[in-house]
């Protein structure tokens, strides 16, 4: 992992392909600040540089726990400045996932649809996932960098 200066401000970078995911990604920092700006809030720098490197991530490997079980990413969302179903918009805006709580920000999703959510309502941005079926909310990582780092086989 590397800190670059991006703009004037400091900037997370790590190589993706060792978690197996392949570069493709026309997301630029014009579509960044529109996404941030509509959720009003700054996103992690490593988050972004993923979907920077590779929107619609499917990592190889990206196995991690919470709540004393294991799963596994199926794919991060698409990063996109309009609401199109199934994209980070459209999951963060609206009433699209009953239960889910504000300050929850979906970007990935398990094979079982469960959510792999940014939690903003806290001083730090922290990485949770939020059970559809049950409602329950399990915290998952202190941050997004930490939430990487956690993944394996």
């Amino acid at each position: 992992m590397a800190d670059e200066f991006k703009g004037g401000v400091p900037a997370m970078t790590m190589d993706w392909k060792t978690w197996g995911i392949e570069a493709g990604s026309s997301v630029d920092e014009a579509v960044i600040a529109l996404v941030q700006q509509h959720l009003g809030v700054n996103l992690p720098p490593l988050y972004l540089d993923l979907v920077s490197y590779a929107d619609e991530a499917s990592p190889e490997w990206s196995t991690f726990d919470y709540g004393g079980q294991q799963t596994c990413i199926s794919e991060f969302f698409k990063f996109t400045a309009q609401a199109e179903p199934y994209s980070l918009l459209w999951y963060a805006t609206g009433q699209r996932v009953a239960g889910l709580a504000p300050g929850l920000i979906p970007i990935a999703r398990d094979a079982g649809d469960q959510l792999v959510c940014l939690n903003t309502t806290g001083a730090a941005i922290t990485v949770a996932l939020f059970a559809p079926d049950s409602g329950h909310t399990y915290p998952v990582a202190a941050d997004f960098q930490q939430f990487v780092e956690q993944w394996r086989p």
